[in-house]
């Protein structure tokens, strides 16, 4: 089998996402066809991130996706999917994040943590907590470079940073206080409530998934770096919602709102 090569791929996400474009699919020549080829396919576009040909934007940290008990077993997972967060599309709670009309966004609340320190390769972290800074509540657009994310494969979506279209943070939250966050969490949209925390195998805990990605990076010989943001998964029930919308989330004395507009 020839080696695969992940550049062309990584040349097509990035002019998309450049552009701020759609792709149907990647060439059937240079389509990743496993896990482990949409990951090459991902950290090539992060390695070039900021130079002629990459990414016009910096990383900024990681997003873990799929990783309930039963999104990974929907997906033949054994652990969750990680993703590349560019500074770029970070947005403060309050204002206003501009998406497409199509396709159609998956809204995601979630915790997510600032690392305190870098994370290399080989070290073995008993605590996951142990390496973080602060946490905060923040919230996930997911909207990817492909016209239909679903369609064209988990290795693709996987080359696309899981994809990541923008997160919207708020405020500071104390670690020992996300319990209660995550089981009170309720989501408003224009007014109405779509969701509640996700709950049995459909929730996840946030320290479970950044060692998680603490072991992804090890096995792929990457460091986390002191202040990489990284956003865990959504504790509520992601839904869908299209431009204009707007969402307010309460959850044990905390609030976040913001807007998205295409």
């Amino acid at each position: 089998m020839p080696t695969f090569d992940p550049a062309t791929a990584a040349r097509l996400i990035a002019d998309a996402q450049n552009a701020k474009s759609l792709l149907n699919d990647i060439p059937a020549a240079s389509r990743p066809q496993t896990l482990d080829q949409g990951y090459d396919v991902q950290d090539c576009i992060a390695a070039e991130c900021g130079r002629s040909g990459g990414v016009n934007d910096k990383l900024a940290g990681w997003k873990i996706g799929l990783g309930s008990a039963n999104a990974m077993k929907s997906a033949n997972l054994t652990r969750p999917v990680f993703g590349r967060v560019f500074a770029g599309r970070l947005h403060k709670a309050g204002g206003t994040v501009a998406v497409p009309t199509l396709p159609v966004a998956l809204i995601e609340f979630e915790i997510a943590f600032t690392l305190a320190r870098d994370v290399t390769p080989g070290e073995r972290i008993a605590n996951p907590l142990d390496v973080v800074a602060k946490a905060q509540i923040v919230s996930e657009i997911v909207s990817s470079r492909f016209t239909d994310r679903k369609s064209v494969g988990l290795p693709s979506f996987v080359a696309d940073s899981v994809g990541f279209h923008g997160l919207v943070i708020g405020q500071d939250i104390d670690p020992k206080r996300i319990p209660a966050i995550v089981a009170s969490l309720v989501v408003h949209q224009d007014g109405k409530e779509v969701c509640r925390t996700a709950t049995g195998d459909d929730g996840l805990d946030p320290a479970t998934m950044l060692g998680y990605l603490i072991e992804h990076a090890g096995n792929r010989g990457l460091t986390l770096r002191k202040g990489d943001v990284v956003t865990t998964g959504s504790v509520s029930r992601p839904f869908e919602a299209t431009s204009p919308a707007s969402f307010v989330a309460r959850a044990d004395g905390v609030e976040m709102a913001y807007s998205m507009h295409p």
